[in-house]
């Protein structure tokens, strides 16, 4: 179990799945960049995080922009969405909420741009809210939604015990990586071409070079 002190930013499993190298700049160099990608990513998630939209619609309650830590796996951050779905008996352990009375079936819900990866990160964030959700309540979420902006699709997510390892392992690889402080190797590769951090990173010189004391030396970034 991870002290308050030790938890790390839950979204960082996102970039760790998508490139630890990425994650290291991120989270250790603390290096950023934008480009027209993560601005739009920004503009969708400023409204969807927006608490007071909170709200019912029929039979579904729609939770904005709900707080989340996980001691189990050292992350903190907030949920998108969660949907509030009536349960039935054979659900087991339900949520309750103090506004909403009544026995809930709780179902995260994470809103990305674009279209559906080919990778697992998406799915990890997902599951890692999930996992966060169900220590807060003393509840069991089998399954989540993806919504993304270009396709305006859902695609379900089924939190199996295989996603649940994963999600479970690259959080502690993010715990050493942030312990030892040991740079990421740059390898270039065809993600590389969609990363906002491409001119930081320097992919095809930079190796285990820090990038931060590289361009110091270079006199690029103060």
């Amino acid at each position: 179990m991870y002290t308050e002190d030790e938890m790390l930013p839950l979204s960082g499993i996102q970039h760790y799945a998508f490139c630890p190298r990425q994650w290291y700049l991120i989270h250790v160099e603390q290096l950023w960049e934008e480009n027209h990608l993560t601005a739009e990513g920004h503009l969708l998630h400023e409204k969807v995080h927006q608490p007071e939209e909170s709200g019912r619609r029929g039979d579904v309650i729609t939770l904005r922009s709900v707080p989340l830590a996980s001691p189990s796996l050292g992350l903190y951050g907030y949920s998108d969405a969660v949907e509030l779905h009536p349960a039935s008996e054979s659900q087991g352990a339900h949520f309750h909420h103090p506004k909403y009375p009544g026995d809930w079936e709780a179902i995260p819900i994470e809103y990305k741009r674009g279209r559906p990866k080919r990778t697992n990160a998406d799915r990890l964030q997902l599951c890692a809210e999930a996992i966060c959700l169900e220590e807060a309540y003393g509840i069991h979420i089998p399954r989540g939604y993806l919504f993304y902006g270009e396709t305006k699709h859902r695609e379900e997510v089924a939190f199996t015990a295989e996603l649940r390892s994963d999600t479970y392992d690259a959080s502690e690889q993010m715990h050493k990586l942030l312990a030892t402080k040991s740079p990421v190797r740059a390898d270039y590769a065809p993600r590389c071409r969609s990363c906002s951090l491409i001119d930081l990173c320097i992919p095809k010189i930079s190796q285990l070079t820090p990038v931060s004391l590289y361009l110091r030396q270079y006199k690029l970034f103060d």
